[in-house]
């Protein structure tokens, strides 16, 4: 099964899973509209336990999936259309200050400075100097080390800016400096290996979604840190210093009395989420900073009629090669469409044709298989390393009869 998908739209669905044999009765139908669902079956907010201080959801109301038509053959991996962008006013936010923080930057008033083990140490690195740099853009899926399993701390942008390398190399890296250490505006710091720092795909940016980058999201400069949760790709940056040792910055630093460890290595891992029948992606009716709607949902429609699962997955620096939807909490599985284009450090989008039952209770799971055969765990494994979530993401619906 393959899908054509546009940013914010659905185009057109093509072909159907042939897992079953009703599944293949139903991908004989030339034309048939998906189901909506809707109604509001619950209102709460959740404010996550671990990091990402001060971002409270509200889930409100649930966006149905839209209508889709069956027509036409499958679609290769070079026809498939490239992952949404997510735009800069529904990107999430985050600070050590809370997730509204704004420190306001006068790029006037603002340099940075590159020291510590360098032998041509730069003082004041200006913005003018930066954007005359040579310029690189490049898409990349940028998720929250402290998201919670199927929640909204992540997106998708494209970054501009230059090599983070061509900067350091300004200040010719001494042979002994192991780590990179960035001090920001509001004093957040972190650390990277110089190694990691060295990647052509590490950026100074300047740039989100073609904008100038937003206030909120860093400006004047930010680090984009490919392979990384943001915890490593720190905003408003002052200060780069070049290090010998393994510094432990803000965060990896703590725990301050709580159960848990902060990873210092901060890997983005393998994970998934479903966003229909419980969708957390709203671009028109939820305008940004973290706020998510959602809604569980009660599906009505005769047996066998179809209902399409869909969500996001992705696996840091591999590509997501494969994801598979159980409907009936985990006895079973089918695979589902990756609809997007696969590449390392962007996520997919996937879909799934749910031939409804006849009615009942029913658990939705997805789970994410990497290009190296990893598979998604079934179990969060942040619990005594905070190093971002990774179990599967469980949807309880309802399925009534109609007709």
């Amino acid at each position: 099964m393959s899908v054509q998908v546009r940013h914010g739209e659905w185009v057109s669905l093509m072909a159907a899973d042939k897992s079953t044999d009703e599944e293949r009765d139903m991908a004989e139908s030339t034309r048939r509209r998906f189901l909506r669902a809707g109604g509001i079956a619950a209102i709460w907010s959740i404010v996550p336990q671990w990091g990402c201080d001060s971002n409270s959801t509200d889930f409100r109301e649930m966006p149905t999936a839209p209508p889709m038509d069956i027509d036409g053959e499958p679609m290769t991996e070079d026809q498939l259309p490239e992952p949404a962008i997510t735009s800069n006013e529904r990107f999430y936010l985050q600070s050590i200050n809370g997730q509204n923080y704004d420190p306001n930057v006068k790029v006037e008033n603002w340099s940075m400075a590159i020291n510590g083990l360098a032998d041509n140490a730069i003082s004041n690195l200006t913005y003018a100097d930066l954007l005359a740099m040579p310029m690189q853009r490049q898409v990349m899926t940028m998720q929250c080390i402290g998201n919670w399993i199927g929640g909204p701390l992540i997106g998708n942008a494209e970054w501009g800016g230059t090599r983070f390398a061509d900067v350091l190399n300004l200040a010719e890296p001494a042979a002994d400096a192991t780590y990179v250490k960035f001090t920001s505006v509001d004093q957040y710091t972190t650390s990277i290996p110089i190694e990691r720092a060295m990647r052509d795909n590490v950026l100074l940016v300047w740039e989100m979604n073609g904008d100038v980058l937003p206030s909120k999201h860093g400006y004047p400069i930010r680090l984009i840190n490919p392979g990384h949760y943001g915890q490593k790709m720190p905003k408003w940056i002052t200060r780069i210093e070049l290090i010998n040792e393994n510094y432990l910055g803000y965060w990896e630093s703590k725990p301050e009395n709580r159960p848990y460890r902060w990873s210092n290595d901060a890997f983005a891992t393998i994970n998934s989420r479903v966003d229909s029948p419980l969708s957390i992606w709203d671009d028109e009716r939820d305008p940004g900073n973290g706020g998510v709607t959602v809604t569980l949902q009660n599906i009505r429609g005769r047996a066998g009629e179809t209902f399409l699962v869909h969500g996001v997955a992705m696996a840091g620096e591999r590509s997501v090669e494969r994801v598979e939807v159980s409907t009936d909490g985990g006895t079973s599985w089918n695979e589902a469409a990756i609809a997007t284009r696969s590449s390392p450090n962007v996520w997919v989008s996937w879909v799934y044709e749910w031939a409804l039952p006849p009615g009942g209770q029913f658990e939705i799971i997805a789970r994410a298989t990497d290009s190296e055969g990893d598979m998604q765990p079934m179990d969060d494994a942040g619990q005594d390393l905070y190093d971002g979530r990774t179990g599967w993401h469980h949807v309880a619906v309802n399925v009534n009869k109609n007709g």
